[in-house]
C-alpha cells in the first residue's frame, strides 16, 4: 500500500514538473514583427533585419516561434541620410538607439536584445561590451572649446608695511568652453614705481593654473569668477642701516599662493576677447625682513603680505 502511495506522488510530481516546464517554454516564446506604419526600410532590409534581430533572441536563450506567441517584439527603422534610428519595444518597454550605417545594426541588434531580455537600460553595464561597440560609440565625442592666447596691463596694491603702488604686467593662455575654462598665466609682476627703494615693491608669479566659471554662457559678454594657485615672489621696503654693522633687511619671500580671481569678459562671439579683471593674490607664507649686529641675526621679523591687482585683458 505504501508502495502504490509512493508510486503515485511520484507520478504527480514528475506530471507537475512537466506542466510547469512546458509553461515555462511556453511563456519564453518570442516573436518579433515589424511596425508597418514606423519602418522606413525597404521590403528586402525588413527581412534581414527580422532575421538578425531573431538571431540575437536565439543567441540569449529565448525560443523565437513565428505567428502568435507570449512575448511579442516589434522592430521599427526611421532612415535619414545615413543615420538610422532603431526601436524594439515589447513586454519589458522600449529600447531606442541610433546606428551610422548600416554596418552598425548587428551590434546594435544585439545591444537592444541583451537590454529587453535582462531588463536593464542600453548604457547598464553588460549590454555593451567589446563584441558589440558600434561606430558611433568607438568614436569619441568632444565638445569644442575656444582658447586664446592673452596679455594684460593693470594697477596693484602689495599689502606689506603699507600699501605699495604698482603696475601690473601678465601674460596667459585661457581654454574655454560655454560654463567652464582653464587659464594658464605666467610672468605676472607688479614692478616697482619710484627709484627709491624704500617706496618699492616688486611682485609677481611665474606660473598660475587656475578654473573659471561664467555666469552667462551662452551670452557674448558675461561676468566670471573663479580661483587656481600660483607660485610668487614678494619684496618690498628697503635695507634699514643704523650704525656700522647694524642694520635690517628689506622684506621679502616666495612659495605658494592662493589667487581668487572676477572678470568680465566682453565680444565671446568673436575670436577677438576683451576682459577686465580683478584677481586677490592670498600668499601660503609670510615675508620676512632680518636684524644684523655685526654680521649677526639678532632678529627675524615676519608678515603677511597679500596683493590686488586690477587689470585690462585682450587675447585672440
Amino acid at each position: 500500500m505504501r508502495s502504490h502511495i509512493l508510486r503515485v506522488s511520484v507520478l504527480w510530481a514528475l506530471t507537475g514538473l512537466a506542466l510547469t516546464a512546458t509553461a515555462g517554454a511556453a511563456q519564453s516564446d518570442v516573436c518579433v514583427t515589424i511596425d508597418q506604419a514606423r519602418d522606413t526600410f525597404l521590403p528586402q532590409d525588413r527581412v534581414a533585419a527580422l532575421l538578425l534581430v531573431t538571431r540575437q533572441f536565439e543567441l540569449a536563450g529565448e525560443r523565437v516561434v513565428s505567428g502568435e506567441c507570449s512575448t511579442p517584439y516589434t522592430l521599427a527603422h526611421v532612415r535619414l541620410g545615413n543615420t538610422i534610428t532603431v526601436t524594439l519595444s515589447g513586454p519589458q518597454g522600449l529600447r531606442e538607439a541610433t546606428a551610422l550605417s548600416l554596418d552598425d545594426l548587428p551590434a546594435l541588434y544585439n545591444q537592444m536584445v541583451r537590454a529587453m531580455v535582462t531588463g536593464q537600460p542600453m548604457t547598464a553595464m553588460g549590454v555593451v561590451d567589446r563584441t558589440n561597440v558600434t561606430s558611433s560609440q568607438a568614436t569619441a565625442r568632444r565638445v569644442h572649446s575656444d582658447s586664446l592666447w592673452y596679455a594684460r596691463l593693470g594697477y596693484g596694491s602689495l599689502f606689506g608695511d603699507r600699501a605699495y603702488g604698482t603696475p601690473a604686467l601678465g601674460f596667459g593662455y585661457r581654454a574655454e568652453l560655454d560654463s567652464f575654462g582653464i587659464d594658464v598665466a605666467f610672468l605676472n609682476f607688479q614692478f616697482p614705481t619710484s627709484n627709491d627703494a624704500s617706496d618699492s615693491a616688486l611682485a609677481g608669479s611665474v606660473l598660475k593654473l587656475s578654473g573659471l566659471y561664467f555666469l552667462n554662457p551662452q551670452a557674448s559678454r558675461t561676468a566670471y569668477f573663479g580661483g587656481g594657485l600660483s607660485y610668487g615672489h614678494a619684496t618690498f621696503g628697503d635695507w634699514d642701516y643704523r650704525t656700522l654693522g647694524n642694520y635690517r633687511t628689506e622684506w621679502d619671500g616666495s612659495g605658494l599662493q592662493g589667487e581668487l580671481t572676477v572678470g568680465y569678459e566682453l565680444a565671446r562671439a568673436t575670436s577677438l576677447r576683451l576682459f577686465v579683471q580683478a584677481d586677490a593674490v592670498l600668499p601660503f607664507y609670510q615675508v620676512t625682513s632680518e636684524t644684523y649686529s655685526r654680521s649677526v641675526v639678532t632678529r627675524t621679523d615676519r608678515r603677511y603680505a597679500p596683493s590686488l591687482v586690477v587689470s585690462i585683458g585682450i587675447g585672440r
